[in-house]
């Protein structure tokens, strides 16, 4: 136990602190002052936003030595997707930074994965945990279309 005492004094008076008290505080303030750094590092981490209800789109993945199947996936803008992933090799992560998701997959278990497809783009993903000598070839990409734009006709008078 941390302990320290304000006082030269025999005694505590008021507005001092026994050794007891002060571990307490100190413990207290340790305890703070994680939480504040804590607090300070997740605010720079990005989370992907997720839905509630169901997906509007499955999309079934395999990872296996040493492949992501399929390797391209395309969703449109706006679609509350769900990869279903599964391995029966050796453990593998599914990782795509650009969504924020790196998400670890066992073999014999599945992994869902759900994200909010918000922005067009095109999203990098790879094998995240070291899994044999062809690891860095265990790459594919997620694709955002963009939503259609809605055709106006013009008006001719």
């Amino acid at each position: 136990m941390i302990g320290f005492r304000i006082s030269g004094c025999a005694f505590p008076g008021p507005g001092l602190h026994t050794k007891w008290q002060g571990g307490i505080r100190a413990k207290r303030g340790a305890a703070a002052l994680l939480a504040l750094i804590s607090a300070i590092l997740l605010a720079g981490c990005r989370h992907t936003p997720t839905y509630t209800g169901p997906p509007n789109l499955v999309i079934h993945m395999a990872m296996k030595k040493w492949a992501i199947v399929p390797s391209r996936v395309v969703v449109p803008q706006g679609a509350k997707v769900e990869l279903i992933v599964i391995t029966g090799d050796v453990e593998h992560g599914i990782a795509v930074p650009g969504l924020a998701v790196n998400e670890p997959v066992q073999p014999g278990w599945t992994t869902v994965v759900r994200f909010l497809a918000i922005k067009p783009g095109v999203y990098p993903m790879h094998c995240s945990i070291a899994c044999g000598r062809g690891h860095d070839q265990m790459t594919g990409e997620i694709v955002i279309t963009p939503a259609s734009v809605p055709r106006v006709t013009p008006v001719h008078k």
